[in-house]
């Protein structure tokens, strides 16, 4: 018997004395964790609050750097996302930490439409029929409260902003370009710097992209693509 071990990506948080734990999972892993879990229902206000437009510059992250953060610590994106409203998605299994015992749920990081949202499913211990794992359901107070996702949430992204401006220092991301085709959304990095644009018409979206292209600013999904073909390629033994 051949044991296979997993290299994974690993965050561990502490807020109000309870440890967090952020395990990156694969795309098969958390097909299998989906089907027997239940989806909370999200605060729009928090993002509302997260994102607000008042807020200063220095306390918010914009796409381009989400992205790149996220990537340094999780590994890459899954490719299983809405390539229409989004450009990324990093799946998560969360274990909370609490006096009452090891909490399991599933965290979803991703962009939709412009904004980075989480969303969270609490894992079920029994098997799931009649697809409850599609009906929203209200945080189970008693063991994950409001409250506390909430908390959690404004806390992982001060930690996101904090890093940001850590990481900076040391790390110079390649050009690159991505986009989101239903609001007209593109953004990367280039000449030193992150940078996130909108458009109102198609065909000033479309332009811009064709000029990024033409000055060698290749998409993220390029660079992947190369990458993967090298390692392919270099673990090659000639006999």
């Amino acid at each position: 018997m051949v044991k296979q071990i997993k290299e994974r990506n690993k965050i561990e948080l502490e807020l109000n004395n309870i440890e967090y734990q952020l395990w990156r999972l694969d795309d098969y892993e958390y097909t299998k964790l989906r089907k027997n879990s239940i989806p909370i229902k999200e605060d729009y206000m928090l993002y509302m609050q997260l994102y607000s437009p008042y807020r200063r510059s220095e306390d918010k992250l914009n796409l381009a750097q989400s992205f790149v953060i996220l990537t340094w610590l999780l590994g890459d994106s899954s490719d299983y996302y809405d390539d229409w409203k989004g450009s990324f998605y990093f799946p998560l299994l969360l274990i909370i930490k609490k006096e009452i015992g090891d909490l399991f749920y599933l965290l979803k990081v991703y962009d939709c439409r412009g904004s980075l949202n989480f969303s969270l499913y609490k894992i079920s211990d029994n098997e799931l029929k009649d697809r409850k794992s599609d009906i929203l359901h209200e945080p189970f107070e008693s063991e994950f409260s409001r409250h506390e996702i909430n908390s959690f949430w404004s806390y992982f992204y001060g930690y996101l902003i904090g890093l940001s401006q850590t990481i900076k220092l040391f790390i110079s991301p390649l050009p690159f370009m991505k986009r989101i085709d239903s609001n007209h959304v593109v953004y990367g990095y280039k000449d030193n710097q992150y940078f996130e644009e909108q458009y109102n018409s198609e065909e000033e979206y479309h332009t811009t992209i064709q000029g990024y292209q033409s000055i060698d600013i290749t998409t993220w999904n390029s660079q992947k693509m190369n990458t993967m073909l090298q390692n392919i390629t270099n673990g090659v033994v000639e006999k």
